[in-house]
């Protein structure tokens, strides 16, 4: 590494000794410089450094403090970009400034420091050594930038024993086991995917009288697919909606006009499709200059090639995240405190609240122990996140409720046309 030095100072190579500078006429930069070494000057540029540098531990301070028990541990894992990208200097900022702010604070988090470790990405193939590596050294969590996809990677050596995982994404991330019940040690900050049925539900409700009807196009041979329309015919039947069903072999189907005919046929408002992008552009391309045509709302998540279906209705969690003016008050408090310019306002606020997640669940356990932590995370109430306000649901591991939009596709872009604050469904038979 190149280090600059200021003028006058001697530099040495590490093996000829050092290296002194020709001695120059002296200038008013010389001048201001001398000025500057004044004993009264760098008395006070000292204390203005310990005002602004925040003092952390020499490791040796930092395994005495473990050893005992004020300090509390957590693994910090990148997001895919990695720590040197926008983002990973984003949560990587946040993360420092809510460290900060429990080291500052007089009473800590029930008493004790919360120390944040930066490491590196976990694989498939490394993911047993890690767990390991987590518990030798009394790691009692382990904070995720990496959108949930490490959960089938470590699941299977989390245990009961942990450490606690708590991803900053999620949405993609399966955390239940077999019997629909989440795992001990498994939270995300995201609700799963599933919560686009209680959205489209609720939006449902915004836009069409009782007794409309809605059409609902799923997969028999994809049981989670074959779940969500099942379930959203039953909440959409719930709300005073009539609703049609129809089915597809895999995705498999070389036409769609029957089942377009009926739907129209049907008076149907809106057809909502969980059968995957593109038997959703087959449906629009079909439909588009028919008479009668229903609105057509895409069952995942927005993406790319949607873009040229001007009309595609989708739901999105995330969106309201990336505009959200508080996150950027955020970022500025994140600059005047630790200079870290943040340019990803969104996975800042992320690791903001997830910080504080894990604080509450540290300070209603007063442990640093795993199983004792697991059984507080799911407790936690009035996390801010941003202007939302979010408190977690026992039954997912997840918020009760977040912030959704409705974008439709106009122009080759997502436009949002409402925003409603949706309840993720418990877990769905």
């Amino acid at each position: 590494m190149n280090v600059q030095q200021p003028p006058g100072v001697c530099v040495s190579d590490g093996r000829s000794g050092p290296t002194k500078r020709r001695s120059a006429p002296e200038t008013g930069r010389s001048r201001l410089f001398a000025s500057l070494l004044r004993p009264s000057v760098l008395a006070t540029l000292f204390l203005l450094f310990l005002v602004v540098v925040p003092a952390f531990p020499a490791p040796r301070d930092l395994i005495v403090g473990v050893e005992d028990g004020w300090i509390w541990q957590v693994a910090l894992l990148p997001p895919e970009e990695g720590w040197e990208s926008d983002a990973g200097r984003s949560a990587l900022g946040a993360v420092r400034y809510a460290e900060r702010k429990v080291k500052e604070s007089p009473d800590g988090v029930s008493g004790r420091d919360i120390r944040f470790h930066q490491e590196d990405a976990v694989d498939e193939a490394s993911a047993a050594e890690r767990v390991e590596d987590w518990r030798k050294r009394g790691i009692s969590a382990v904070l995720s930038f990496g959108r949930g996809r490490e959960v089938a990677s470590l699941r299977p050596f989390l245990g009961d024993a942990g450490p606690v995982f708590l991803s900053a994404f999620g949405e993609e991330a399966n955390i239940y086991n077999g019997e629909g019940v989440p795992a001990r040690m498994l939270f995300a900050l995201d609700l799963f995917r599933d919560f686009r049925i209680s959205a489209f539900a609720a939006y449902a409700e915004t836009l069409f009288p009782s007794g409309s009807v809605l059409a609902i196009l799923g997969d028999k041979l994809d049981p989670a697919l074959e779940r969500y329309s099942r379930n959203l015919g039953d909440m959409f039947f719930d709300k005073g909606f009539l609703v049609a069903h129809f089915w597809i072999p895999g995705g498999g189907m070389d036409s769609f006009r029957m089942i377009e005919s009926e739907a129209i046929a049907s008076d149907a408002k809106a057809l909502v499709s969980w059968a995957g992008s593109m038997v959703v552009r087959d449906v629009w391309r079909g439909t588009r200059r028919k008479s009668g045509a229903f609105e057509i709302w895409y069952g995942g998540a927005p993406q790319p090639i949607l873009l040229s279906f001007n009309g595609i209705v989708t739901a999105d969690q995330e969106y309201p995240v990336r505009i959200d003016p508080a996150l950027k008050s955020l970022g500025r408090e994140i600059w005047r405190r630790h200079n870290v310019t943040v340019k990803d306002t969104a996975i800042a606020g992320r690791a903001y609240a997830a910080c504080q997640w894990l604080f509450d669940a540290f300070q209603r356990a007063g442990s640093p122990v795993p199983a004792a932590l697991a059984g507080t995370m799911p407790l936690a109430e009035g996390l801010v996140f941003g202007s939302q306000t979010l408190s977690i649901n026992p039954a997912t591991h997840r918020p009760a409720e977040r912030t959704v939009a409705f974008m439709i596709v106009e122009g080759r872009e997502f436009h949002p046309v409402n925003t409603l604050l949706v309840r993720g469904p418990d877990y769905l038979p």
